[in-house]
């Protein structure tokens, strides 16, 4: 297990060091430059951002941990981005063109823009980086995952939380947003790489046969794997839950603070309609994954944590210098993502709750976000303690928040008569139904419909209301978001005819 340390401590310590090192050559590190890597960023570095975003822990662990544990409920995430992307290729250019007008950094940028409201963006940070941490927290329990299983259980939950916790804010207060984007590139090649290898093997190193076997031996040991509501049915996984969840978790997708934000990096607006188009392929992998879930279940049926399900089938059936590599590339998966959402926390913070009025330079707000970020792990890490639930469970409940923001994000982009009122009412509204725990359990006991896009539809009707009975905002602020169509001369008109 030594030989697996090792290997997992170099090659993490190289890619984190020689990442941020290239990243901040000849650039000086201001909240620009951390925030959105200095709005130049093409094709290539903008495909691995968004990978990153793709492939958190919640892929690499929580994917295979529920093909472990329930089967067909973990589908969705093969449909996750696809359909996001049908809403992102909408969405994203005219999010895109606002931050390059307007100088929008973060999504409270954005509102206060749109509707001329600090109040607004102040709430709506708040709401965005109070559903950030349980998203780090989600990263931070795939990290405690990788650790103890190195040390074969002998670290302790507590403990390995905490390793995981420093090596985030190491990073993070290195690191700006293009290091991450540089450090994604390695990331997704090990992912790759490591996925494949073990997708190929499984089945001889685990003496279960071809991967045409390993559905054969599920198909036998559990009929009711490949079709809803998969091995538990007393979770009710059932066909509309299904549907509700992926549709909230679709709205949710580009309601993060970090997709919101990485998408400003780009430099022009074809490259983030050209990563729309080609992102959703990423996601193919997922069947990779889930296969390795699967023979994970045959050949150790008695976890505990699902969790554990693909780490601990490689380290039991592989060679410690593959479990190296592995579990670098799994810290990897967490420590990544994690820092471009520490990096949006940090922004929210600095630019739209901190004193969002008093004129302060770069280097203030810069030590204002650097601060957020590490207060942000800290409470990220607490709640890790002594949480047993699933990666994908925690991140649903995530998503149940953040897709709250979506229909007022959504409107202020499509209808000239949204306003303010109207958003942070929905919002609020929406918010208290999916975040009071009694609202929650009353509902699973009456529907198994997805409660985040119950509330998100009630949510829509609040904001639709309110906004019709306040007042509109200005010409000026709505244009933000819905620009006036170009007028033709008529002198042009007549030339063309």
């Amino acid at each position: 297990m030594t030989t697996a340390i090792a290997i997992a401590i170099f090659v993490v310590a190289a890619t984190t060091g020689a990442t941020t090192a290239l990243s901040r050559r000849r650039r000086k590190l201001d909240l620009t430059e951390w925030a959105v890597g200095g709005r130049n960023f093409g094709s290539f570095l903008l495909w691995f951002l968004s990978a990153g975003e793709i492939y958190t822990t919640f892929a690499f662990l929580g994917a295979a941990g529920w093909a472990y544990q329930h089967g067909a409920p973990g589908f969705y995430v093969i449909a996750n981005a696809p359909l996001g992307y049908v809403l992102g290729y909408w969405l994203l250019p005219k999010i895109w063109r606002v931050g390059k007008d307007h100088g929008v950094m973060s999504q409270g940028d954005y509102l206060q823009a749109r509707f001329g409201s600090r109040w607004l963006a102040t709430i709506v940070a708040v709401i965005g980086v109070l559903a950030l941490i349980p998203y780090v927290q989600v990263q931070l329990t795939g990290l405690a995952t990788i650790v103890k299983v190195l040390f074969k259980g002998e670290a302790s939950s507590s403990a390995a939380i905490w390793i995981g916790a420093a090596l985030l804010v190491v990073f993070t207060f290195t690191a700006g947003l293009r290091s991450s984007a540089l450090a994604s590139i390695v990331k997704d090649v090990l992912v790759l790489a490591a996925v494949i290898a073990v997708f190929v093997t499984i089945g001889a190193a685990t003496k279960l046969g071809g991967i045409g076997e390993i559905f054969h031996r599920m198909n036998e040991a559990h009929p009711a794997y490949a079709t809803l509501p998969g091995m538990q049915p007393d979770t009710s996984h059932t066909a509309i839950w299904f549907m509700s969840a992926l549709l909230m978790t679709n709205i949710g997708y580009w309601m993060w603070p970090h997709s919101f934000q990485a998408n400003l990096a780009a430099k022009d607006v074809n490259t983030v309609r050209r990563n729309a188009v080609f992102q959703p392929l990423y996601t193919l992998s997922y069947f990779f994954i889930f296969v390795i879930g699967f023979a994970a279940l045959l050949a150790l049926p008695g976890l505990t944590n699902s969790n554990n399900a693909l780490v601990s089938v490689v380290a039991k059936y592989y060679p410690q210098w593959f479990v190296g590599l592995l579990a670098a590339t799994g810290v990897l998966v967490a420590l990544v993502p994690s820092v471009v959402m520490l990096l949006t926390l940090g922004t929210s913070v600095a630019r739209n709750i901190y004193r969002p009025a008093a004129r302060l330079d770069d280097r203030h707000r810069l030590r204002v976000a650097r601060l957020a970020t590490l207060l942000g792990v800290l409470a990220a890490a607490f709640l890790s303690l002594g949480n047993n639930d699933t990666i994908v469970a925690l991140l649903l409940t995530a998503y149940s928040g953040i897709a709250q923001i979506g229909p007022g994000i959504i409107a202020s982009l499509a209808w000239r008569r949204t306003t303010a009122w109207g958003v942070g009412a929905g919002s609020i509204v929406g918010l208290l139904l999916v975040g009071i725990p009694q609202v929650s359990t009353w509902w699973k006991h009456i529907s198994t419909i997805e409660v985040g896009f119950v509330a998100m539809l009630v949510n829509t009707v609040v904001l639709v209301v309110v906004s019709l009975l306040t007042r509109a905002p200005s010409r000026r602020h709505v244009e933000v978001g819905i620009p006036a169509p170009t007028r033709v001369p008529a002198a042009a008109v007549a030339i063309a005819e």
